[in-house]
């Protein structure tokens, strides 16, 4: 019977120290989770606020890269048949270009008969698109997702005066 208990007592003393090891190792695992967590959260934190100032930064070199004096003035409304109304804004003998489209704030400049516009909201970049000067009521080109390069799939965009 002496055999029994001491045979009991060691197997409850075995299980205790089991369900000690088992929370201890559910808490370690626990950490690491939230460690992961936390640092997931931060660089999602960080990258928004990165992109946020796509406009300021990306987006100002992206335009400063095309800086031929404008050739042409593109003021006025224009619409396109995906993104309905585009109020473009350009001050007589300036080359920058501001206005709204489709719910977006633009940013852009005139160099030669090119057009470069920048659509952004709260300040990061959604769309860039490239257009050429047609005629007064006339302008073609693409936009893109994010920044325009080479590799990306653009879409076709036609602005017409109406």
């Amino acid at each position: 019977m002496a055999q029994v208990l001491e045979y009991t007592a060691a197997a409850y003393a075995a299980a205790i120290y089991a369900a000690i090891d088992a929370a201890a190792i559910k808490e370690l695992k626990m950490k690491k989770y939230l460690s992961l967590f936390w640092l997931v959260a931060v660089v999602l934190i960080l990258s928004v606020g990165l992109s946020a100032k796509d406009l300021d930064t990306k987006g100002k070199a992206w335009l400063d890269a095309h800086s031929e004096a404008a050739a042409v003035n593109v003021n006025g409304n224009w619409h396109e048949k995906d993104w309905g109304a585009v109020v473009l804004l350009q001050a007589e003998g300036s080359r920058d270009v501001t206005g709204d489209g489709d719910g977006w704030a633009i940013t852009g400049v005139v160099s030669g008969k090119q057009i470069f516009l920048l659509f952004s909201q709260k300040g990061s970049v959604a769309y860039t698109a490239e257009l050429t000067w047609e005629s007064d009521k006339s302008l073609n080109g693409s936009y893109a997702k994010g920044f325009m390069e080479e590799k990306k799939k653009n879409r076709p965009m036609h602005l017409i005066k109406p």
